[in-house]
């Protein structure tokens, strides 16, 4: 399959996890009937104004059943493939993600995944802010604009964009319409190395 969009100037790719990487059985409808977070109500957003005592037990079902699924999720095909290649050609890699730490470390052990820096939920706003994007540029020493945002949702999009950074949408089996914002759409994971530079490090 042919890709019009090249994306030059990249010297790093940024990952969303749950959708994209991985495939989990997070039902966030359950979740929320379980927690007693209002219907279509996200749960984080909610968990910022919470009470105190709905926080800590909304706190716990969340945690409980992201642990769950990173325990039971299945890699994506070519998640680990893509990795490896782009960490061949120099490229800087990061893992953003919504998710708990306590997640992304079951992740990572369970499927034995590297990346140059991750961040959870725990060290930086979630998105669609654009800080964490903002963050991971500066713990990689590469400025916003090398930076490619990939994810399987708006948010993910929406992170990128706000922090000046190009985007590319994951199709999943989730069904989602690709935003309107997104520079490139794929179908695949290994799809991004047909868009990316031979060499991370190239002048």
């Amino acid at each position: 399959m042919e890709h019009p969009v090249k994306f030059a100037t990249v010297r790093g790719v940024v990952f969303d996890m749950d959708g994209t990487l991985i495939d989990s059985a997070l039902d966030f409808r359950r979740i929320r009937a379980e927690a007693g977070v209002p219907d279509g109500r996200p749960i984080l957003e909610y968990l910022e104004t919470a009470p105190g005592d709905d926080r800590r037990r909304v706190t716990e079902v969340l945690l409980r059943h992201e642990r769950e699924a990173a325990e039971g999720c299945t890699l994506r095909d070519g998640a680990a493939d893509l990795i490896e290649a782009l960490a061949a050609r120099r490229l800087k890699t990061a893992l953003l993600t919504r998710n708990s730490a306590d997640s992304v470390g079951i992740v990572l052990e369970r499927f034995g995944l590297r990346f140059d820096c991750w961040l959870s939920r725990e060290h930086a706003e979630p998105k669609p802010s654009p800080q964490p994007v903002l963050k991971i540029a500066r713990l990689l020493g590469l400025p916003p604009a090398a930076l490619l945002m990939v994810g399987d949702y708006l948010f993910d999009v929406q992170a990128g964009k706000a922090a000046g950074s190009p985007t590319a949408f994951v199709k999943n089996h989730g069904g989602i319409e690709p935003p309107k914002e997104a520079d490139a759409v794929i179908e695949h994971l290994m799809d991004l190395l047909d868009m990316l530079p031979e060499r991370g490090d190239a002048a």
